[in-house]
Parts: structure tokens; sequence; C-alpha cells
């Protein structure tokens, strides 16, 4: 790995040992950890086991060496080496050395070398960093361009290495909670370790619904501006037909119109009503006594405060023991807790959920709500009816014309959306509830720091901990502000390298606040990463992306300068694609480029065109050489990808 500005490229057949390459570079950096990133859930022992060459020299190690010219420290050489040994044993024992100009790093105190190598390597070459420098070619056909956000945000994360500010937020977790525990009363510490609980796992349930929010909002946008192209077809289609499918096409229109407008009232009705439905509540609140039940919880707690304050002055007054026994005995007599706990079904439940749910009632006027709703599903049915009629007229009409077709895909799609409406008011819904509960619960936590002073220690310290969470929170999006022209730009020109698609990207956005990307296209209305992409083209946005974030790591004060590693660089692609790739896009991408390719890679003279670039650098050729054993050996490639061996 050096700074030479060179395209290498390792050559290898199917099977040879090019995917094996790809693990050794993550596990001669990470070891375990480098495995994992490749490999999530496999036994990394059984892996090395199956690994060793059953025709090695019987030395009973396999041994990881990377080698890095860095312009500031001079050669640095890092090996992993890890020893069979017994299962009895351990089965794997690892050895890690580094030296920078000859010279091994010089340990402090009674840390591990391996500890030690481990932590230097992390801070040398963050992992986060490096892995989207290595990349697999086949799985950038995979991308969801609805995540593309995702990515984006946490690939600037990772270069700009604002990825420890998150290992610092959750540290600050762990703070905050030992603190609240510290701050809680004994008997409240297990409540308070379950509310900490709940909050997190809320909030993760917030921001994947969410999640699911946006991909349902970019699925129905997709698909009503499908609706919208198809019944401009329809009408181009129509037009032929004289005024009376003019007319019929019309009639169309509009009964479709008001269908989408009901169904979307009645999603929304369904969704604000369905609870009280369920829990059996009746449009009359009255019915089941609400007011008496809520006023009479009310008086309880008050009766209860009041004992409980009573109990408290006799504890601080000098009144012996047995007096003291005689007034709260009398008092308990006194105070008759009234008992409505079997009224109705809901009578049983906490004085503020009863509230709230009398307050959703009113707001949602559930008594005149109903009969609204059950107008406009009548009022639903007819004018489906109306549209069906509509329907079988128009295509009745339009025999012979190719419409009937269409007006079946037409109405396939607005059953879809009707699904995604209603899939997207539930989440909303959800995340509605979830955001309350999220409140609710912070509220709690906040009552418990009130059994301390403001002043204390303690608070002092939460009070510190909001104030790191809150500076941690603005560097990150100064951080992603700075990046997002720079990063739309590069994504715009790698893009242009690569697809022939390029001459009609118009722009490349990239929202500051919700990291949201917009590609406009011409000849495509709308964000053209709504659509459904191609596998190549999946590959086009990943490539693009990659390109995006090197050259705006190379460019920002906080980036890494870093080789890229590739693995199959032209999958999928067609020829055209191919040539563009290999001679405008690959020798761009970064300082140095490693690419590990099949025969079919370079074939059919894009091997000659790398070299009539003049990019080319180093030439490594995989082969084996028995049916366990490969040997790598440095030579021009032409004969192995076709190319001219006279060039």
């Amino acid at each position: 790995m050096s700074d030479n500005g060179r395209l290498t490229v390792i050559a290898a057949q199917n099977g040879v040992g090019k995917t094996t390459l790809m693990d050794a570079f993550h596990i001669a950096l990470y070891g375990l950890k480098g495995f994992q990133i490749r490999h999530n859930g496999r036994n990394f022992h059984d892996w090395i086991r199956s690994a060793y060459s059953v025709e090695s020299d019987g030395s009973e190690n396999i041994q990881f060496s990377i080698d890095i010219s860095d312009p500031i420290m001079g050669l640095v050489k890092l090996s992993r080496t890890y020893w069979l040994v017994p299962e009895d044993e351990g089965g794997i024992e690892e050895e890690i050395v580094i030296t920078v100009e000859g010279k091994a790093l010089e340990k402090e105190g009674n840390e591990s070398r391996n500890n030690l190598c481990e932590r230097w390597i992390e801070d040398y070459l963050p992992s986060a960093a490096v892995r989207r420098n290595l990349v697999d070619g086949e799985r950038l056909g995979d991308l969801d361009p609805m995540r593309i956000d995702d990515e984006i945000i946490s690939g600037i994360d990772d270069i700009t290495g604002i990825g420890l500010l998150h290992k610092m937020s959750k540290r600050l977790i762990s703070v905050r909670r030992k603190t609240l525990r510290t701050l809680a009363p004994e008997d409240q510490k297990e409540n308070l370790d379950a509310l900490l609980q709940v909050l997190i796992s809320t909030k993760e349930d917030i921001t994947e619904y969410s999640l699911q929010l946006q991909v349902n909002e970019h699925e129905l946008s997709d698909n009503q501006y499908k609706i919208t192209e198809i019944q401009k077809e329809i009408e181009s289609i129509t037009r032929t037909g004289g005024v009376g499918n003019v007319q019929l096409r019309m009639d169309y229109a509009i009964k479709n119109s008001e269908l989408s407008s009901l169904r979307k009232d009645i999603n929304e009705q369904i969704q604000n009503f369905l609870p009280f439905i369920i829990a059996g509540i009746p449009s009359d609140l009255s019915e089941w006594n609400l007011n008496v039940i809520i006023e009479s919880k009310r008086e309880n707690e008050r009766m209860q405060q009041n004992l409980d304050f009573l109990k408290l002055v006799l504890e601080n007054s000098p009144i012996n023991d047995k007096t003291k026994q005689k007034i709260v005995g009398k008092a308990d007599e006194l105070v008759v807790i009234q008992c409505h706990n079997n009224l109705n079904p809901i009578s049983s439940l906490p004085l503020p959920l009863i509230e709230s749910i009398q307050q959703r009632h009113i707001s949602l006027a559930i008594s005149d709500g109903m009969a609204n709703a059950t107008n406009n599903l009548d009022e639903a049915m007819d004018k489906l009816d109306e549209f069906k009629n509509i329907e079988a007229e128009l295509r009745a009409a339009s025999i012979g014309l190719g419409i009937s077709e269409k007006a079946t895909k037409l109405k396939d799609l607005s059953q879809k959306v009707g699904l995604l409406q209603a899939d997207s008011a539930s989440l909303r819904g959800k995340i509605k509830k979830l955001e309350e509960d999220k409140k609710t619960i912070e509220r709690r936590i906040e009552e418990i720091k009130q059994n301390e002073d403001s002043d204390s220690l303690l608070n002092r310290r939460m009070n510190r901990i909001d104030q790191l969470e809150s500076l941690i929170e603005l560097v990150k999006f100064s951080v992603r502000d700075e990046f997002s022209e720079p990063l739309a730009e590069s994504f715009k020109e790698g893009f242009e390298l690569l697809s022939r698609k390029s001459g009609r990207l118009e722009d490349v956005k990239i929202d500051t606040k919700e990291y949201h990307t917009h590609l406009s296209m011409r000849g495509f209305s709308g964000n053209w990463l709504d659509r459904d992409l191609s596998a190549t083209e999946k590959q086009h946005v990943g490539l693009a992306l990659l390109f995006a974030l090197r050259k705006a790591s190379i460019s920002s004060k906080y980036g890494l300068s870093l080789p890229v590693v590739i693995d199959t660089p032209t999958s999928r692609m067609d020829m055209e694609h191919k040539s563009w790739s290999v001679t405008r896009f690959y020798p761009n991408l970064s300082n140095q480029v490693i690419v590990f390719a099949t025969s079919d890679d370079l074939a059919n003279g894009l091997y000659d065109e790398l070299k009539e670039s003049e990019i080319l650098g180093l030439q490594l050729l995989i082969e084996e050489t028995t049916e366990n054993s490969v040997q790598v050996s440095n030579k021009k490639l032409d004969l192995f990808f076709g190319g001219n061996t006279n060039a």
C-alpha cells in the first residue's frame, strides 16, 4: 500500500483466491473484528483452521502482513500471526507485530503488546473509515437507494472520524444511568433501570418506524407518479375515440380522484377511532359514568396525599409512638378510599390514563365522528360502484386501443396506494404514540432528579452530561453540513465518469437538515433515486457514493488519504460501462486503487485500453499450483485478459 497514484491489478480466475485475498486485507488490519465485518456470524477459528494448507511447511501458523508507505512516518510494517494450538489450550493464539521504520512500538505500563498494537492500528487507520475503502463490487448491486441517505450519513461519520463521537455518546448514556441511579431513592432504583431501558427501546422504535415511514412515502410517491403517467397514456389513447371517449375519460378521472380522497379520509378516521371501537368505549361517555370515576379518583388522591402529609408531620414531631399510632389509626378510619374499579372495563386504569382517554374522546368528537365515518363508508361504496361502471364503459369503448391492460395496471396501482396510505397512517400513529411515551418517561426521570438539590454535585453532573450531548450533536451537524456541498459535487462527478446517463444528470442536492439525497435527471420528474433502479444502476449509485466520500474526504481537513481495494470491479456492467469504469472512473477514484479482477472484468480489449491510458501499475497473477496451493507472480497480464501481447 503506497501513494504511487497507479492502478494495481491482481488477477485470478473465479475460485482461485480473490475473495480470500479480500478477507486477508480485513484480517491483517483488524483481526477478528475485520473477519466479522466480512462474515458476520461465521466462526473465526474454524475459518483460520480451514485456511491452513495441508501442503504447508508444518509450522502450524498463518501469517497476514501489510507494508504501508506513509509519507510522514515512513515504512510501517504490520503482521498478524495465528498459531494453531490444541483446543484445550485455546485453539488459536494471535501475535501482532508493528514496526515503524524498523522500530517496534514501545509499551507503556502493563498493557499487553497485542492490545497496544490493536489500539495503535485503530488510531492510525480507523476501521470504520477503512472498511468504506474495501469494496465488494458484487454487493454494490444490492444497494437500497431508499437508504442512500443513511449510507451518506454513516459514510461521512466514518471518513471524518466523528464516529468517535458516537462512542462518546454511548459512554455518556452509561454515565447518565449511573448518576440517575445514585439520585434515585433505594426503593425506586429498579423502576429507574426499567424506565431507562424502556426509554432506549422507545427511541430505537421511533427511529425504526420513521425509517419505515420514509420508505413507504418513497414508494407511495413512486406509485402516484406511475398512476399519473398511465393516466396521461390513457388520455392520449382516448383522444382518438372522439367526444364520447373523452367524456368517459373525464368521468373516469373524476371518479378515481373522488375515491382517492375518500380513501384517505376513511384511513385517517379508522386510525383515530379503531382503538375506541376495539375497547368497546361508547360514543357517549356518560354511559360509563366516566366523570364520576375521575372525580372519585381525584378525591382518593387528595385524601391519600393528606394522610401521607399527616404521617410525615408525625414522624418529625416529639409525640410519643403510642400517641402517633392512635392518631394514624383514627385518620385511617376517617379516610375512606372509594373504589369504582368494576364500573366499566377502564375504571381500574390510573387516573392520568383515564383523563387522557377522555380528552382524546372529546377532541375526536367520537359521537359525531363515528356517524361521519359511517356516512363516508356508505358514500365510498356508492362511488366505487360508479367507478366500476365508468371503468366498464371505458373498457368497452376502448376495445382494440390497448387501454384495458393500462386500466388494470392503474387499478392495481390504486390498490397499492391505498394500502401504502393505510400503512403510513398506522406508522404515523405509532410514532406519535411513542413520542408521547418518550415524553412521559423523560418527565418521570426528571422527577427523580428533583430528589436532589438542583445545585448538588450529582445534578451538576447531569447538567454537564446534557451540555456535552448537545455539544456532540452540534459538532456532528456542523461537520455533516460542511460536507454536504462538496459531497454533492463529488457524487455528480463520480456518476458522470461512470454512467452513460451522465449527460442526463442535471443536479445533485443533499439536504443538510434531513440528509435527503435528490438526483434530478432529464426526462424524469421527481427524484431519480425513487424509481425502481436496475442492479447496474444501483451499482453506479454505490460507486458514485464511494467516489464522493473518497473525494470529499481527501479535500476535507478531517479526512484520511487511503487506498481503495475493489473486488470484481466491473460486475454486472455492460461493455460500454466496463470501458468507462476502467479508463475513466477507477483511475480517478483514489491516490491508489487495487482491483481484484477475473478474466471477464478486463476482457474484449479493456486491458489494452488500460495499458494505453498509462495508468497501469503493478500487475499480479494468482494461479493454482496444486489443489491446495496457489502462487502469486508479478507478470504482464496480456495473456490472461486476452489482450495484445505485442503491445
